[in-house]
């Protein structure tokens, strides 16, 4: 029996140093190349045979990279927890209907007295601010879910800055 352990010990040992096969610094880039190249057999961004036009920060900063803002962020974050729907649109703001953009752009908001979207200052956009950890006004959202990522918070940026300005 003795053997037995003194076996199984380094075992259990080895076993533990090898379990963890490392860090994912870009979760929200990983899955959305992925989901571009599902079964295409190419490499994540970062990684050795990853194609040269994919940098390690996909969708931080490309509209293109980033998709349809609205349906993949606003949907599921603002409006699919209930809050920003049109059914249930908390401070007036439905961020799901057609068209957010003629609801945002160059709107103030109601609580936060600031513009919803400003193309000319994206970071100082409201509903840019909000997403971050300690937004000038308000709390972070969404309220009572996990913040979004990095990549999707500039997705938001990025979409903000791409809108036309209201004369």
């Amino acid at each position: 029996m003795r053997t037995e352990t003194w076996l199984v010990l380094p075992a259990l040992a080895l076993l533990a140093l090898t379990g963890c096969p490392g860090k994912l610094h870009d979760k929200e880039a990983f899955l959305a190349y992925e989901a571009e190249h599902a079964g295409a057999g190419a490499a994540p961004p970062g990684e050795a045979g990853a194609p040269a036009h994919m940098p390690e920060t996909a969708g931080t900063s490309n509209t293109d990279s980033c998709g349809d803002v609205v349906a993949r962020i606003f949907v599921p974050s603002c409006g699919g927890t209930g809050c920003h729907s049109a059914t249930a649109s908390q401070q007036d703001l439905d961020l799901v209907s057609a068209d957010v953009a003629s609801r945002v752009v160059g709107v103030s908001g109601k609580a936060c007295l600031q513009s919803l979207a400003d193309p000319q200052d994206p970071e100082g956009s409201l509903l840019y601010q909000k997403l971050l950890p300690q937004p000038q006004c308000g709390a972070q959202m969404p309220l009572a879910r996990p913040p979004l990522g990095s990549a999707d918070i500039a997705c938001v940026k990025s979409w903000i800055a791409a809108q036309t300005p209201k004369p």
